[in-house]
């Protein structure tokens, strides 16, 4: 790079971005432009925006991405006089962007190019680059690579080859070399959770740049969906306040808001990627191709195997070989030779560099890279005697003990890991012990609650490890439909259940046997409905809420949120008097006594959302389950009534002998019969109150990472562990169990 120092006016520098990288970390004053070869073009020919995209999409009736290929291409059109017919629609794209003034020309740009020198660094010129520089006063200068020799490292599996370096690397820090001094290249995905696995046990951190799609999150999904189903401003008001996914949603939507395209800008939510944030001191992943490194660095090569090294381009642009040459480009075969003898000059170029390839990994194998046979290739072998992980020498005793008990194998690391470290060999502990996780937020919910509530361990590997892929199955199925069809046929003025039934399912399909259950639970929902009609007879309730989503905000992004199907209230003199309805389709528990436990709490869980609502002076007349099932056809509400009369006849005037609450009735001197679930506005309050104590207390838990494997056990029956799928995660034994007594007189509650 001496030739900077000879540079006196102001010149213009083409070049790729790792010597662009160089340039800059030299913080010296330099009358000099850095640019990339795509940057020059775009200032030199054209550039665009999102209209030149959305005119394309909308005119040529095509995806995002073939517009953008199509506007990548056009790049090389330079005349009018093409045969090839994929010249010529690129041709016909660019003159229709031109009369619609969407292709941007910098004229000053042009203007500030004369009598400038423009220094081409390292770069490789085809026939259309030579045509475009002709026109100008130009230096080529091609860089000057060294010439080191290096050996390469044969290891029989990737998790021997990462194990090497990640002792390597120990051994470079253990001399005092600085981290930044080391340099992982040639990654690819194949390599990210080996390495961050293998590398954790060896207390080393690695910047991978993983990615995860803005779209995956939940609150992106609830903003596309509310921007679709009302506006942008409907959108951003139900969006978290102070929330990072929040803040890369609203950077996103003002960016494109400009092109006022919904289209644009939910594409753009569906694609964005965020990338996963550094490490201050992680061992940096670089292109080595690209990549200037200095005499102190040392940078490791793992994954040196055909298919990855030297990798390749294919025939599958749009402008394919047939037609490359008539818009000055190379063939794929050139542009390959080209990589090849780069890749090479790159790798001789590093000084301290290590290579290493394995044959195999847990999928499948693998051939070395085809440039092997221009380097020493050495077996690879990992030293013992020295322990930077004892966790990990640990477990690949265990793996070498199991080798010889079930295969008879000794391998020959086994008797130096067999003297230098102790295991507990078939022996296995199942507790829990608990993870360092930061807090970010939580969102609560009475299932989740539940599953937290049944064992902590079942709701970790559910909700925070993602473990249990929810799947819509035939039940979940019906319970959506029936609530779908009691939301349109009550809060509409028209009560069509098939309508709406068909409206729901019209996308779905099923076998005759569902089908056949299906009209079953159909023609069950109009007996609902006619139960529902008969109640109106009997109560003083004319307001409804239907499908109500309660959302109550904790401290530190934590809320709890629920859907209660049905709340009806009536209005008098200040008081608003409640009743909460939810339908079910199974065997619901209803009774509170697991309540102190947080189990089957349910209904309290709706009373304790209802009472989050702006209602005046509210007085609850009771809060039922009204359940639906084929083979019992009693639609009555289940649930607990209030006990004084005067608030009960608001919602039941015959409650002496009803005929809309299940079990409610009266004996002849006016007091309640023993099968009637009834309760003071005292209890109810205090239902509330300890209900609100056991959600406070799940957040709490939650936060402080409390996940024990703790399955209730209650009177002997196993609750924890009902329909749990979890069992070979867990290895839950007797003694992991949480075994609790209730007396008699509380389980008949």
């Amino acid at each position: 790079m001496d030739f900077l120092d000879d540079i006196k006016k102001e010149t213009i520098i083409i070049c790729q971005n790792g010597f662009k990288e160089k340039i800059l970390n030299l913080n010296k004053l330099l009358p000099i432009k850095l640019m990339s070869i795509e940057e020059f073009l775009k200032e030199y020919l054209f550039s665009y925006d999102e209209r030149a995209i959305l005119y394309i999409i909308n005119n040529y009736h095509v995806k995002y991405d073939i517009a953008k290929m199509y506007l990548k291409n056009i790049y090389f059109i330079q005349n009018d006089n093409y045969s090839n017919y994929k010249l010529t629609f690129l041709n016909k794209i660019k003159k229709d962007l031109d009369d619609q003034k969407l292709l941007i020309y910098n004229d000053q740009f042009i203007e500030y190019l004369k009598n400038k020198q423009i220094i081409l660094y390292d770069i490789g010129l085809n026939e259309y680059l030579r045509n475009i520089f002709s026109k100008f006063k130009i230096k080529i200068i091609n860089r000057q690579y060294k010439k080191y020799e290096h050996d390469v490292y044969e290891f029989d599996t990737i998790d021997d080859e990462c194990e090497y370096i990640a002792i390597k690397i120990c051994k470079l820090l253990s001399e005092n070399v600085n981290i930044q001094k080391i340099k992982l290249t040639n990654i690819d995905k194949s390599y990210y959770n080996t390495i961050e696995r293998i590398f954790s046990l060896y207390n080393l951190k690695v910047n991978i740049p993983y990615t995860v799609k803005l779209s995956s999150y939940e609150i992106t999904k609830e903003f596309i969906n509310n921007y679709e189903l009302y506006d942008l401003d409907t959108a951003f008001n139900k969006l978290p306040k102070d929330n990072i996914i929040s803040k890369e949603i609203i950077k996103i939507v003002n960016k494109y808001l400009f092109y006022d395209n919904k289209e644009l800008i939910i594409y753009k939510l569906l694609n964005h990627d965020i990338l996963a944030s550094k490490y201050n001191n992680g061992i940096e992943i670089i292109d080595f191709i690209d990549y200037f490194s200095e005499d102190d660095e040392y940078i490791f090569m793992p994954g040196f195997n055909d298919g990855l090294i030297p990798n390749s381009y294919k025939d599958i642009e749009y402008i394919t070989d047939d037609i490359a040459k008539v818009v000055g480009l190379n063939t794929t075969s050139e542009k390959n030779e080209y990589l090849r003898n780069r890749i090479i000059d790159s790798i001789y170029n590093i000084k301290n560099l290590t290579i290493t390839y394995k044959n195999s990994d847990s999928k499948r194998t693998y051939y070395p890279s085809t440039l092997c046979e221009m380097f020493n290739v050495i077996k690879g072998e990992i030293d013992y005697h020295i322990s930077y992980s004892e966790k990990y020498n640990k477990i690949k005793l265990m793996t070498r003990i199991d080798d010889y008990i079930k295969y008879g194998n000794v391998s020959k690391d086994y008797d130096i890991l067999n003297h230098n470290f102790e295991v507990k060999y078939n022996s296995y502990s199942n507790k829990y012990t608990k993870i360092n996780r930061t807090f970010d937020s939580l969102t609560l919910s009475y299932s989740k609650m539940q599953l937290y509530n049944k064992c902590a361990f079942r709701y970790y590997l559910t909700d925070v490890l993602k473990l249990d892929i929810y799947e819509e199955n035939f039940s979940k199925i019906i319970g959506s439909t029936i609530h779908y069809i009691m939301e349109k046929c009550l809060s509409g003025n028209e009560i069509d259940v098939y309508k709406y039934a068909n409206e729901y399912l019209k996308n779905k399909q099923f076998t005759k046997k569902e089908q056949f259950f299906i009209k079953k639970y159909i023609e069950a929902v109009k007996e609902l409905l006619d139960q529902v009609i008969l109640e109106r007879e009997y109560s003083l309730f004319n307001q409804a809420m239907y499908e109500k989503k309660v959302s109550v905000n904790f401290d530190n992004n934590v809320k709890f949120v629920g859907i209660i199907d049905k709340i009806l209230y009536y209005v008098d003199n200040e008081k608003t008097y409640i009743s909460l309805i939810d339908y079910k389709t199974g065997n619901d528990d209803i009774s509170l006594k697991y309540l102190k436990l947080g189990l089957d709490i349910q209904l309290p869980i709706y009373l304790y959302l209802s009472s989050k609502l702006e209602f005046n002076n509210p007085i609850y007349v009771g809060f039922y389950l009204q359940k639906l099932n084929i083979k019992d056809k009693d639609y009555r509400l289940v649930g607990y009534s209030n006990s004084d009369p005067s608030i009960l006849k608001i919602g039941d005037n015959n409650f002496e002998n009803s005929k809309i609450i299940k079990g409610m009735k009266t004996l002849k001197d006016g007091s309640f019969s023993k099968h009637s679930k009834v309760l003071s506005n005292d209890e109810i309050e205090n239902i509330k109150k300890e209900t609100e104590d056991k959600i406070i207390s799940v957040i709490n838990n939650i936060k402080k990472n409390e996940f024990s494997i703790n399955p209730k056990v209650i009177n002997g029956y196993n609750k924890g562990c009902e329909y749990c799928q979890f069992k070979d995660i867990c290895y839950v034994d007797k003694k992991n169990y949480d075994n609790i007594k209730i007396a008699l007189n509380e389980v008949n509650q």
